[in-house]
Protein backbone atom coordinates (compact mmCIF):
# COMPACT_ATOMS: atom_id res chain seq x y z
CA UNK A 1 0.00 0.00 0.00
CA UNK A 2 2.79 2.46 -0.86
CA UNK A 3 1.81 3.89 -4.23
CA UNK A 4 -0.65 6.77 -4.35
CA UNK A 5 -4.00 5.51 -5.61
CA UNK A 6 -4.95 6.63 -9.08
CA UNK A 7 -8.21 8.23 -10.10
CA UNK A 8 -9.96 8.84 -13.39
CA UNK A 9 -11.94 11.80 -14.67
CA UNK A 10 -14.73 9.76 -16.21
CA UNK A 11 -18.14 11.43 -15.79
CA UNK A 12 -21.16 9.18 -16.23
CA UNK A 13 -23.84 10.37 -18.65
CA UNK A 14 -27.21 10.61 -16.92
CA UNK A 15 -30.40 10.41 -18.98
CA UNK A 16 -33.60 12.32 -18.28
CA UNK A 17 -35.36 9.40 -16.58
CA UNK A 18 -32.37 8.66 -14.38
CA UNK A 19 -32.01 12.35 -13.51
CA UNK A 20 -35.64 12.48 -12.40
CA UNK A 21 -35.19 9.29 -10.37
CA UNK A 22 -32.20 10.84 -8.60
CA UNK A 23 -34.12 14.07 -7.98
CA UNK A 24 -37.02 12.20 -6.37
CA UNK A 25 -34.63 10.11 -4.30
CA UNK A 26 -32.86 13.27 -3.11
CA UNK A 27 -36.14 15.02 -2.28
CA UNK A 28 -37.16 12.09 -0.11
CA UNK A 29 -33.74 11.94 1.53
CA UNK A 30 -33.77 15.67 2.28
CA UNK A 31 -37.28 15.41 3.73
CA UNK A 32 -36.17 12.53 5.97
CA UNK A 33 -33.12 14.46 7.12
CA UNK A 34 -35.17 17.55 7.98
CA UNK A 35 -37.79 15.57 9.88
CA UNK A 36 -35.29 13.40 11.74
CA UNK A 37 -33.53 16.55 12.92
CA UNK A 38 -36.83 18.07 14.06
CA UNK A 39 -38.60 15.05 15.54
CA UNK A 40 -36.06 12.23 15.77
CA UNK A 41 -36.20 8.92 13.93
CA UNK A 42 -38.85 7.46 16.24
CA UNK A 43 -40.99 10.58 15.93
CA UNK A 44 -41.04 10.43 12.14
CA UNK A 45 -43.04 8.10 9.90
CA UNK A 46 -42.74 7.16 6.24
CA UNK A 47 -46.02 8.99 5.65
CA UNK A 48 -44.47 12.14 7.15
CA UNK A 49 -41.45 11.89 4.86
CA UNK A 50 -43.53 11.25 1.75
CA UNK A 51 -45.85 14.14 2.58
CA UNK A 52 -42.93 16.53 3.10
CA UNK A 53 -41.45 15.47 -0.25
CA UNK A 54 -44.80 15.88 -2.02
CA UNK A 55 -45.17 12.24 -2.96
CA UNK A 56 -46.74 9.02 -1.63
CA UNK A 57 -45.58 6.27 0.75
CA UNK A 58 -45.80 3.87 -2.20
CA UNK A 59 -43.29 5.99 -4.09
CA UNK A 60 -41.09 6.19 -0.99
CA UNK A 61 -40.78 2.41 -0.84
CA UNK A 62 -39.71 2.29 -4.48
CA UNK A 63 -36.56 4.11 -3.38
CA UNK A 64 -35.89 3.03 0.19
CA UNK A 65 -36.72 -0.10 2.20
CA UNK A 66 -37.01 1.76 5.52
CA UNK A 67 -37.26 5.31 6.77
CA UNK A 68 -33.74 5.05 8.22
CA UNK A 69 -32.31 4.15 4.81
CA UNK A 70 -33.62 7.40 3.37
CA UNK A 71 -30.95 9.42 5.17
CA UNK A 72 -28.26 7.53 3.28
CA UNK A 73 -29.17 8.86 -0.16
CA UNK A 74 -25.52 8.41 -1.06
CA UNK A 75 -26.12 4.65 -0.92
CA UNK A 76 -26.28 4.84 -4.73
CA UNK A 77 -22.71 6.16 -4.66
CA UNK A 78 -21.68 3.29 -2.41
CA UNK A 79 -23.39 0.76 -4.66
CA UNK A 80 -21.60 2.27 -7.67
CA UNK A 81 -18.27 2.03 -5.85
CA UNK A 82 -18.84 -1.65 -5.11
CA UNK A 83 -19.98 -2.32 -8.68
CA UNK A 84 -16.97 -0.49 -10.20
CA UNK A 85 -14.53 -2.23 -7.87
CA UNK A 86 -15.97 -5.67 -8.62
CA UNK A 87 -15.85 -4.95 -12.35
CA UNK A 88 -12.20 -3.86 -12.09
CA UNK A 89 -11.25 -6.99 -10.15
CA UNK A 90 -12.99 -9.26 -12.64
CA UNK A 91 -11.14 -7.36 -15.37
CA UNK A 92 -7.76 -8.25 -13.87
CA UNK A 93 -7.06 -5.47 -11.35
CA UNK A 94 -6.04 -6.34 -7.82
CA UNK A 95 -8.73 -5.93 -5.19
CA UNK A 96 -6.83 -2.98 -3.69
CA UNK A 97 -6.53 -1.26 -7.07
CA UNK A 98 -10.18 -1.85 -7.86
CA UNK A 99 -11.44 -0.51 -4.54
CA UNK A 100 -9.15 2.49 -4.43
CA UNK A 101 -9.84 3.63 -7.98
CA UNK A 102 -13.55 3.66 -7.12
CA UNK A 103 -13.12 5.34 -3.74
CA UNK A 104 -10.84 8.02 -5.15
CA UNK A 105 -13.52 8.93 -7.69
CA UNK A 106 -16.03 9.18 -4.85
CA UNK A 107 -13.75 11.36 -2.70
CA UNK A 108 -12.86 13.63 -5.60
CA UNK A 109 -16.54 14.15 -6.42
CA UNK A 110 -17.12 15.04 -2.78
CA UNK A 111 -14.21 17.52 -2.76
CA UNK A 112 -15.46 19.26 -5.89
CA UNK A 113 -19.06 19.61 -4.66
CA UNK A 114 -18.89 21.82 -1.55
CA UNK A 115 -22.67 22.09 -1.58
CA UNK A 116 -22.72 18.51 -0.28
CA UNK A 117 -20.54 19.27 2.71
CA UNK A 118 -23.20 20.76 4.96
CA UNK A 119 -25.51 17.82 4.33
CA UNK A 120 -22.70 15.38 5.11
CA UNK A 121 -22.17 17.09 8.47
CA UNK A 122 -25.88 16.98 9.26
CA UNK A 123 -26.08 13.27 8.48
CA UNK A 124 -22.98 12.61 10.56
CA UNK A 125 -24.48 14.38 13.58
CA UNK A 126 -27.69 12.39 13.22
CA UNK A 127 -25.82 9.10 12.94
CA UNK A 128 -23.97 9.95 16.14
CA UNK A 129 -27.23 10.74 17.94
CA UNK A 130 -29.52 8.00 16.60
CA UNK A 131 -28.55 4.36 17.37
CA UNK A 132 -30.72 2.98 14.56
CA UNK A 133 -28.88 5.11 11.99
CA UNK A 134 -25.49 4.13 13.37
CA UNK A 135 -26.44 0.45 13.21
CA UNK A 136 -27.53 0.86 9.58
CA UNK A 137 -24.32 2.70 8.63
CA UNK A 138 -22.20 -0.10 10.10
CA UNK A 139 -24.36 -2.76 8.44
CA UNK A 140 -23.96 -1.03 5.07
CA UNK A 141 -20.18 -1.05 5.50
CA UNK A 142 -20.19 -4.73 6.44
CA UNK A 143 -22.26 -5.59 3.36
CA UNK A 144 -19.75 -3.75 1.17
CA UNK A 145 -16.88 -5.69 2.72
CA UNK A 146 -18.75 -8.97 2.15
CA UNK A 147 -19.49 -8.17 -1.50
CA UNK A 148 -15.92 -7.09 -2.24
CA UNK A 149 -14.45 -10.11 -0.45
CA UNK A 150 -16.64 -12.42 -2.53
CA UNK A 151 -15.43 -10.68 -5.71
CA UNK A 152 -11.78 -10.98 -4.67
CA UNK A 153 -12.17 -14.66 -3.82
CA UNK A 154 -13.98 -15.38 -7.11
CA UNK A 155 -11.25 -13.58 -9.07
CA UNK A 156 -8.48 -15.51 -7.31
CA UNK A 157 -10.16 -18.87 -7.86
CA UNK A 158 -8.29 -21.84 -6.41
CA UNK A 159 -5.53 -19.55 -5.12
CA UNK A 160 -7.94 -17.51 -2.99
CA UNK A 161 -6.94 -16.66 0.56
CA UNK A 162 -10.27 -15.65 2.07
CA UNK A 163 -8.86 -14.40 5.39
CA UNK A 164 -6.17 -12.29 3.71
CA UNK A 165 -8.68 -10.84 1.24
CA UNK A 166 -11.15 -9.93 3.99
CA UNK A 167 -8.38 -8.41 6.12
CA UNK A 168 -7.18 -6.24 3.23
CA UNK A 169 -10.68 -5.10 2.29
CA UNK A 170 -11.65 -4.42 5.92
CA UNK A 171 -8.49 -2.35 6.32
CA UNK A 172 -9.34 -0.25 3.28
CA UNK A 173 -12.88 0.22 4.60
CA UNK A 174 -11.41 1.39 7.90
CA UNK A 175 -9.14 3.86 6.09
CA UNK A 176 -12.18 5.30 4.30
CA UNK A 177 -14.15 5.56 7.54
CA UNK A 178 -11.23 7.27 9.28
CA UNK A 179 -10.96 9.63 6.33
CA UNK A 180 -14.59 10.66 6.70
CA UNK A 181 -14.21 10.98 10.48
CA UNK A 182 -11.17 13.24 10.10
CA UNK A 183 -12.77 15.35 7.40
CA UNK A 184 -15.82 15.82 9.64
CA UNK A 185 -13.64 16.71 12.63
CA UNK A 186 -11.87 19.42 10.67
CA UNK A 187 -15.09 20.71 9.14
CA UNK A 188 -16.63 21.08 12.60
CA UNK A 189 -13.62 23.29 13.42
CA UNK A 190 -14.16 25.29 10.20
CA UNK A 191 -10.91 23.95 8.77
CA UNK A 192 -11.07 23.45 5.02
CA UNK A 193 -9.68 20.07 4.00
CA UNK A 194 -9.60 17.70 1.03
CA UNK A 195 -11.11 14.29 1.72
CA UNK A 196 -8.87 12.84 -1.00
CA UNK A 197 -5.71 14.20 0.62
CA UNK A 198 -6.81 13.00 4.06
CA UNK A 199 -7.34 9.51 2.61
CA UNK A 200 -3.82 9.48 1.18
CA UNK A 201 -2.39 10.72 4.49
CA UNK A 202 -4.15 8.01 6.53
CA UNK A 203 -3.28 5.39 3.93
CA UNK A 204 0.41 6.17 4.31
CA UNK A 205 0.13 5.77 8.07
CA UNK A 206 -1.61 2.41 7.69
CA UNK A 207 1.05 1.27 5.19
CA UNK A 208 3.75 2.08 7.75
CA UNK A 209 1.95 0.04 10.40
CA UNK A 210 1.55 -2.84 7.92
CA UNK A 211 5.30 -2.87 7.28
CA UNK A 212 6.00 -2.85 11.00
CA UNK A 213 3.62 -5.79 11.52
CA UNK A 214 5.30 -7.71 8.73
CA UNK A 215 8.73 -7.23 10.32
CA UNK A 216 7.66 -8.02 13.87
CA UNK A 217 6.81 -11.59 14.93
CA UNK A 218 3.48 -12.11 16.68
CA UNK A 219 3.64 -11.59 20.42
CA UNK A 220 3.22 -14.73 22.47
CA UNK A 221 1.20 -14.75 25.73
Amino acid sequence: MDAEPAATDEIPVVGLRERRRLETQRELADAALDLFEQHGVHGTTVDDIARRAGTSPRTFFRYFPTKEAAVFASADDSARVVHDAISAVRGGASIIQGIEMSWMRLLERFDTHPGEHDRALRVRRLVGAEPSLLALALRNELEQVDQLTDAAVDAAGADADVIAARAAISTLALVLRLTIDEWMRRAELNVTASAREIYIEIRRGVATVARDLENEPPLRP
